[in-house]
């Protein structure tokens, strides 16, 4: 825009030269391209139609959902943080930090991890990244399920789903999907946990975890036949699985033996 008083092409809402307001906020300047005069306020030249680079400031309301959004982040996160603080000092001992879960026999899978001290009672949030919040979640879920405590299990349940929507992108891989599936089973939603398996599936034709979650899915909705063609994938898959040292089948190695003698007995194999 051109400054009224000594007409030098300004930018910004004074003139460098003068100090003059030039802006249409302050009324009194002029169109930069024909030099007609401008309304307080004008977005646009009445004359040529140039844009004179005001807008009108947005209304309080306009900003209310990102307000409101950001607020029910703080606020899981903050639940989220009480939660790890509460439950730190109640974890089973040997049970590793990516999702071991409980035997019936009360004994942690845990592959490499298991035996391991158990870490301080304390837990060091600064440290801890948002899939270690989750995992701690879907271990504390799995642990009440197991136990026998359905409603309380779905609660946990529903709280480590969303700790890991907020996990990044890059750190989704099978073992996480692995938990998810498991998790929406908790939650009685065999379409979500298949979706989970089949993600894995996609990528990893055979990969035991996602088979036993698809076996899982059988059983949930009553399908024999899928719960069985799925434990078949699973046991052609077994050796050759077994020994492409997958971290997940380390971490998961009591839980995948316990479902191999299940899938013996389902398909009638030895």
């Amino acid at each position: 825009m051109r400054c009224p008083k000594c007409g030098s092409e300004e930018a910004g809402r004074f003139c460098s030269q003068c100090g003059t307001a030039v802006t249409a906020r302050e009324g009194g300047g002029k169109c930069r391209k024909c030099g007609t005069g401008l309304e307080p306020d004008a977005m646009y030249c009445g004359e040529c139609g140039t844009p004179t680079g005001f807008r009108q400031p947005k209304p309080a309301r306009a900003f209310l959902p990102w307000i409101l959004s950001g607020l029910a982040l703080v606020a899981f996160a903050v639940a989220l943080t009480l939660f790890i603080q509460g439950q730190a000092s109640v974890r089973l001992e040997g049970m590793p930090p990516t999702g071991g879960l409980p035997g019936a026999d009360g004994s942690v899978d845990g592959g490499a991890a298991a035996g391991a001290p158990a870490g301080p009672a304390g837990v060091d949030l600064g440290s801890m990244t948002p899939k270690q919040a989750a995992d701690r979640l879907f271990d504390r879920a799995m642990r009440v399920d197991e136990s026998g405590s359905e409603a309380e299990g779905r609660q946990f349940a529903s709280m480590a789903v969303q700790a890991y929507g907020m996990v990044q992108p890059a750190e989704i891989d099978a073992d996480v999907r692995f938990h998810l599936g498991l998790l929406h089973l908790v939650l009685d939603d065999p379409d979500s946990a298949e979706r989970e398996a089949d993600m894995i599936l996609s990528l990893e034709r055979e990969h035991l975890l996602a088979l036993s979650i698809k076996a899982r899915v059988g059983e949930a909705r009553g399908d024999e036949t899928a719960r069985a063609r799925a434990y078949e994938r699973f046991l052609d898959a077994l050796p050759a699985e077994l020994t492409s040292g997958k971290v997940e089948y380390q971490t998961h190695d009591g839980l995948l033996e316990r479902e191999s003698v299940r899938a013996r007995e389902i398909t009638g194999r030895e």
